[in-house]
C-alpha cells in the first residue's frame, strides 16, 4: 500500500464549523487531495473558521505546511480563523520547530 492509498482526508460540518479530517502521510503526493478540500470549504464566503483534525497524520512535509499558511492566511483576511484538532507527536513537533504553533490555533483531539 502506497502513501496515497493511506492518505485519507473528509469533510464533516460539526456544530456549523466545516471539519476536515485528514490522516495519513502529507506530502507532495497528496497535498492536492487537502487542498481540494480546503478550498472546498473556503469556497464559501460565510465560512470564517475551519478545523483541521490532524490527529490522525503521521507525516507532514513542507508542502502540507504550506497549506495550512495559505489557509491561515485566508481565513485571516476574513477575520476568522484555522484551528488544528488533535496536533501532537510528530505534528506538533514540526509546528513548534516552524513556529506556527505560537501562531495557529490549536486545540487537543
Amino acid at each position: 500500500m502506497d502513501a496515497q492509498e493511506r492518505f485519507a482526508v473528509s469533510t464533516t460540518p460539526v456544530d456549523g464549523v466545516p471539519t476536515i479530517v485528514v490522516t495519513g502521510e502529507l506530502d507532495p503526493h497528496t497535498v492536492d487531495v487537502l487542498q481540494a478540500a480546503v478550498d472546498g470549504a473556503l469556497a464559501d464566503p460565510a465560512v470564517s473558521e475551519l478545523v483541521l483534525d490532524v490527529a490522525g497524520l503521521d507525516f507532514v512535509d513542507s508542502s502540507g505546511i504550506r497549506v495550512l499558511i495559505a489557509a491561515h492566511k485566508a481565513l485571516e483576511s476574513r477575520d476568522g480563523r484555522l484551528v488544528l484538532r488533535g496536533a501532537n507527536g510528530m505534528v506538533r513537533r514540526l509546528l513548534d520547530i516552524t513556529g506556527l504553533a505560537g501562531v495557529l490555533a490549536i486545540e487537543p483531539a
